[in-house]
């Protein structure tokens, strides 16, 4: 099976694409499902220790060598046999995940989660290591499957869940596997009618009734009895709560909830939380002076306010102080399509709100309307824009891009003549980081440091939570001109009336700090460090807006020990043999590198795109297509021969990542008027061109050990890959959230280079 002179059968490639597919659909989907039961910070945790299951699996099979051995000895027929049963049973281990995640009740345990998001990749884990070793001589065309699989995956799981919801997914990525088992030799007729029964069994479940449907995703037990999310809490109060609309689709669980006590509001959820209230409302403009007395409409109290631009448009909250203060022309800007569905399903109760002829709405990234667009606005609006959500790529999330000092730069100019911008916070730490950031834009723009307090007014209600004082709804008004002392008077007045309480208002009541800034007394360092909490302003390539505590954050620390810990048990024993250092230490460098290439690049193009979901999906795939086309040409003359003391492509990866740090600004720039299909080519054509050297050095080291004889070692090399992946993209999160996403990739690139020098393993 080994010789060179003779080929893969193109089955065993096209089942590898299909496995490679199906774990990422699954890992993704996985994701989505733990996205509304857990914390998106736990969800990334969770997630990221599954994969480690992939090392687990590949560490089995090489102390399972001798049963290894028996299956590879006794030809390709016997492989083939043994990956149909692989096949089979890892779709039974996602039926069983998928099912236990739906019904089981432990909903607080991560171990659990933890525990079931292993089991498949596990399973892929064996399979992988058992493919590679048996074929090592074709590992260049074995990478290739593998990663075209794992990229297409990356497309096809959001056209799934964005078009036929969450139950049809899961039953499609349950039987995907299965089609492998189907293209391969079986080892008995009893797991063949095993094989057909389960792929009737999940066929059939695809053509139940949409209402069937509905109701099982609605009734998501993990998320309904999960008093940490909207909707348990509500039920463990005694409030009554009823889902009455639901949508799952790539981007979140989008769930509106009444309650039969509260009429006249109703609370839509992104991923059971983020919640964001719909108020009953008749469509009369004149009937909504109640919403005067609330902190967010004070905004609109001073200055025009014919023309605003509401980001976030949640339930439709800033849409209606928008009509209070009379305004004729409100553009609604919101990246979640469920929730304006949600809202214009139940326009009876709203008033309608986003079919209104003052309202133009627009489905997409607010930062990148603000870019695009060439209109001016009076009042910039954004009231507690976040969402909670978990994207595959990491701990970025897409909000955190409209909270950075190039935001409200990009804020600042769409203002029309004395317009300002108002944030809505969730508390005193997200209103001291608006403070700090809003600060650097206007010194960016030329202001003076000692004149920048008299350009920003904030304030907030308090209210007793669990017997502790908070700021209840802190909100602060930046304005690219100075406020006129008639203003200050003005808000002065509005605030009184609604009993807040004023901390800083030019003129009228400065806040201490900014009062010693603007006597030239205390300076911009000075001031953020007077915070109790992480308060420095963030940056694009820094976007991490709710990092407010010092240091690394608790959970990554987990992940990064956990990792280290679980690769030195696994693998520390295997390195100590003669000879399994370096192939050890060369493979762990390639996967830390990966990481910490792959997540700062699909980061960088978020704001490109204007949406996480394109970013993650084709980025993903055109990076990991890269990948696998030059792993295919890995063997090439041109790249496989060491060139004096190192070896080319990892070199030239590390060359091509740092050549677009440099570029990739101006390209984009260049590119900006592009229709989205257009730039989505554009990036397409970029992340495939970074991935292109990326992918070499990996199938050249399999190659290498089978060629030396080494081959029993490839296993462990697939876990070793595996687990030091996880550990880079933890320390790719850490260090963008301390240095940047630049500093990241910078790092990234260097273990690129340190890989060069392996000549040979």
């Amino acid at each position: 099976m080994q010789d060179g002179k003779s080929n893969i059968d193109g089955r065993i490639l096209l089942c590898l694409f299909i496995i490679s597919l199906s774990l990422f659909t699954f890992q993704v989907t996985m994701t989505r499902l733990y996205s509304a039961i857990l914390s998106y910070h736990y969800v990334f945790l969770t997630t990221s220790l599954a994969i480690l299951g992939v090392g687990i699996g590949s560490v089995l099979a090489y102390w399972d060598k001798r049963r290894l051995k028996n299956i590879i000895g006794t030809g390709s027929g016997s492989v083939m046999r043994h990956f149909n049963r692989g096949s089979f049973v890892l779709s039974c281990g996602f039926i069983v995940v998928f099912l236990l995640i739906y019904v089981q009740p432990f909903v607080d345990s991560l171990m659990i989660y933890t525990i079931l998001g292993f089991i498949p990749f596990v399973i892929s884990g064996y399979l992988y290591a058992l493919l590679f070793k048996a074929w090592s001589v074709f590992s260049g065309k074995l990478y290739f499957a593998d990663l075209i699989g794992a990229g297409t995956g990356s497309i096809v799981i959001i056209l799934l869940l964005d078009h036929m919801g969450m139950f049809k997914t899961v039953l499609l990525v349950c039987t995907l596997p299965l089609l492998s088992a189907f293209l391969l030799p079986v080892v008995n007729k009893k797991l063949k009618i095993a094989e057909y029964a389960v792929s009737l069994f999940l066929i059939a479940g695809l053509f139940l009734p949409g209402q069937t449907v509905g109701a099982i995703e609605t009734n998501f037990y993990a998320l309904l009895n999960n008093t940490g999310k909207t909707y348990g809490e509500m039920a463990r109060s005694g409030l009554g709560p009823e889902i009455i609309f639901s949508r799952w689709d790539s981007f979140a669980r989008t769930d509106l909830i009444e309650l039969e006590d509260v009429p006249e509001v109703k609370f839509l959820t992104i991923d059971g939380a983020a919640n964001a209230p719909m108020y009953a409302f008749d469509g009369d403009a004149s009937n909504l002076d109640h919403f005067k007395r609330n902190n967010g409409y004070l905004p609109f109290t001073i200055g025009r306010t014919n023309s605003s631009l509401i980001i976030g448009a949640g339930g439709g909250r800033g849409v209606l102080y928008a009509l209070a203060a009379a305004g004729t022309d409100i553009a609604v800007v919101e990246i979640n399509a469920a929730s304006v569905e949600a809202a214009q399903l139940f326009g009876d109760f709203n008033g309608s709100i986003f079919n209104r002829p003052e309202v133009s709405v627009y489905i997409q990234d607010g930062r990148n309307f603000v870019r695009t667009t060439d209109e001016r606005f009076d009042i910039i609006f954004l009231s507690l824009v976040v969402t909670n959500t978990t994207q595959g790529v990491g701990f970025a999330l897409s909000e955190n891009y409209i909270h950075t000092v190039e935001a409200m730069e990009d804020y600042l100019s769409r203002l029309s003549e004395n317009g300002r911008i108002a944030f809505v916070a969730h508390d005193r730490s997200a209103l001291a980081r608006l403070t700090t950031t809003a600060i650097q834009a206007l010194l960016n723009r030329g202001v003076p440091l000692e004149q920048t307090p008299d350009h920003m007014a904030y304030f907030y209600r308090v209210a007793e939570v669990d017997r502790v004082v908070q700021a209840v709804a802190p909100t602060i008004i930046i304005k690219d001109v100075p406020f006129t002392e008639a203003e200050s008077t003005r808000l002065a007045l509005e605030i009184t009336n609604i009993d807040s309480i004023a901390e800083h208002i030019p003129y009228i009541h400065e806040q201490e700090s900014l009062t010693l800034v603007k006597a030239g007394r205390l300076s911009f360092e000075q001031f953020i460090d007077g915070f109790d909490m992480r308060a420095a302003p963030v940056t694009d390539d820094n976007p991490f807006f709710f990092h407010f505590e010092r240091g690394i954050p608790a959970t990554l620390l987990q992940i990064l020990i956990i990792g280290f810990i679980g690769t030195l048990l696994l693998f520390v024993p295997f390195a100590r043999k003669k000879g399994n250092l370096k192939p050890s230490i060369y493979f762990g460098l390639l996967g830390m590198g990966f990481m910490m290439i792959q997540i700062p690049l699909i980061q960088r193009f978020i704001l490109y795109l204007g949406h996480p979901t394109p970013a993650f999906s084709y980025i993903l795939a055109a990076m990991l297509a890269g990948c696998g086309i030059g792993g295919y040409l890995n063997k090439s003359r041109a790249f496989h021969k060491a060139s004096g003391r190192v070896y080319l492509p990892p070199i030239l990866a590390a060359t091509v990542c740092l050549v677009l740090l440099l570029l990739l600004n101006l390209i984009f720039e260049a590119t900006a008027g592009m229709h989205v299909v257009g730039k989505i080519m554009v990036s397409s054509l970029i992340a495939a061109g970074a991935g292109f050297f990326l992918g070499m050095p990996f199938p050249r080291g399999l190659a290498l050990l089978g060629e030396s004889d080494r081959g029993d070692a490839i296993p462990v090399m697939w876990g070793v890959n595996g687990t030091m992946s996880v550990i880079g993209s933890v320390l790719s999160i850490i260090l963008s959230m301390t240095f940047g996403f630049t500093i990241a990739s910078i790092a990234g690139a260097s273990i690129y280079v340190a890989v060069g020098f392996f000549k040979e393993l």
